[in-house]
This record gives C-alpha cells, structure tokens and sequence, in this order.
C-alpha cells in the first residue's frame, strides 16, 4: 500500500509539471484558443443581464449558441494539446484543431450521457434515503430520540453526504469520455465505456492527481486573490474610485486565461499515463467495469 502511495504521489507530481511545461511553453498559442473561451464567457455572463427581458425562444436560441461555442472552442483545445504531446516539434495551425461536426455532436450527446449517469447515481441512492428515514422513525418510536428536528437534519446531512461522494465517484470514472472522442474517434457511449474501464483500479491516483490539481490551483488563485486585492486597495486609496464592479470581469479573465488551459492542459496528460497503462478490451463493456 505504501509503494501504491509512493506511485501515486510520483504521479501526480509528473502530471502537474509535464501539464505545466506545456501550458508554459506553448502559452501565447494556447492564449489564442482562450481568448475564445474568454470572449464566449464574458459575452453569456452580459447577455445574462439582458436576457430575462427577451422571448423563451430567443433566451434559448442564444443558451444553445453559448453552449455550441464553448464546446467547440473546448473541443480545440484538447485536439491543440494533443498535438504538442505527440508531436512537439511539429507546428499546427489553430485552424487545424477545429473539431469536426461528428466530433461536436459526440461530444454533446456524450455530455448528454455523463447528466444521465450522474442523475441515475441520485435514483439509486433513493432507497438509502429510504432505509435511513426508518431508522429515523423506528428510533423516535423507540425514545432513543427525543428531538426528531434535530435528528432528520443528520440524516438529511449524511445522506447529502454519500450523494456528494458517490457522484464525485461517478464524475472521476467518466470525465475522461471528452479525450476518447477526440483521440479514439469513439462514439459517445462507447467513449463513456472506454472512461469506466480505463479509470477501474485508478481511483486512489485519479484522487491524488485531482488533489494535486485543485492544490494547484489554490495556490494559484491565492497568489492572484492577493495581488488583484492589493491593487484594488492601491486604486480605492489613491483615485477613490470604486473597482470592485469589475470583480465578475477579472474572475472570468482568471478563469480563461488560467484556470481552463492548465485543467485541460492536466486532464490531457492524465488521459496520456492512464492509457499508456492500460492494458484491457479495446471495447470494453459496462457492468464489469462500474465497480
């Protein structure tokens, strides 16, 4: 178990700064890609003040439209990075990167397919739900509780527990179907298949890989929170003008311009070592698989 843990804190270490090194050293190319991202965020995040005034029809033609953009701008990026790590040397213009139409509609009915999986997780725990409301009720009946408020916000709060960590379990097994698509040409479902069976047996590294990422990005954010909150406070004290409208602006400029290269950036390579590992069906099946 302590050689598993040694692995995985190697792992983790090798994901982060091979993701870095390409994030880094390919940046102002990658900028490009997301200064799309950026554009389409900033733009849903203005409309959204805007579109509440509009007809049903409309609001939902521009959500489409967002949702379309962001996917394909994603999509992108993940074919951009592919590309620097199998083959570094060679240059590729963003053009090229553009997924195709078949690409795009796995992808969204694949994402289609992660909801469903995620809502079919919230269904099977239904029945512990159930069984803990009895306990509750058996416990009353009993007087082994006197204050049943008190008692149904544990359980409420324990059962709101194990959904948190079953679909967390279930977000880990699946989020690799996007990288199938794009590099196996897989269709959606077998995508999601291919993820299930790659991840089985990884799920202690797959949590200390995504440990590492979100350590990551704290630091990260904590060192811009610091740096953003300290200009403010230079800007307030020397013009006495009020900044903080423009905090939504800067949260969506971090984001794009950081937070989603590097994840992508780290999802991609993870992808790379866990394939590189696996050794089982090219088609694989599900019920083998879950567990």
């Amino acid at each position: 178990m302590i050689d598993y843990l040694k692995e995985s804190t190697f792992a983790v270490k090798d994901v982060i700064m091979q993701a870095w090194k390409v994030t880094r050293d390919n940046y102002f190319s990658i900028a490009t890609l997301c200064f799309l991202i950026f554009i389409t965020a900033s733009t849903s995040t203005f409309m959204a003040f805007f579109m509440g005034e509009l007809n049903i029809g409309i609001r939902i033609i521009m959500l489409l439209m967002f949702i379309l953009s962001y996917c394909v701008v994603e999509l992108c990026l993940i074919k951009y990075i592919f590309h620097l790590l199998d083959h570094e040397t060679e240059e590729i213009k963003i053009i090229e990167t553009l997924p195709t139409r078949s690409e795009v509609v796995r992808f969204l009915i694949g994402t289609v397919y992660f909801g469903l999986s995620i809502f079919l997780v919230g269904v099977l725990l239904m029945p512990i739900l159930y069984i803990l409301d009895l306990i509750l009720k058996f416990a009353v009946n009993q007087g082994l509780i006197d204050n049943f408020t008190y008692a149904g916000k544990v359980i409420v709060n324990i059962a709101v527990g194990i959904a948190v960590l079953s679909i967390f379990f279930t977000f880990i097994r699946i989020v690799f179907f996007p990288f199938f698509i794009i590099d196996k040409k897989s269709t959606p479902f077998e995508s999601i298949k291919l993820s299930l069976a790659t991840t089985k047996g990884n799920f202690i590294k797959l949590l200390f890989i995504l440990a590492g990422l979100v350590l990551v990005q704290a630091v990260v954010f904590g060192f811009f929170y610091v740096v953003v909150l300290t200009g403010f406070r230079l800007v307030n004290y020397f013009f006495d003008y009020d900044i903080n409208q423009y905090v939504s602006l800067i949260v969506v400029v971090f984001s794009s311009f950081v937070i989603v290269p590097f994840t992508t950036a780290f999802f991609t390579v993870a992808y790379r070592k866990i394939m590189n590992e696996y050794k089982g069906d090219e088609h694989p099946d599900i019920i083998h698989n879950i567990v």
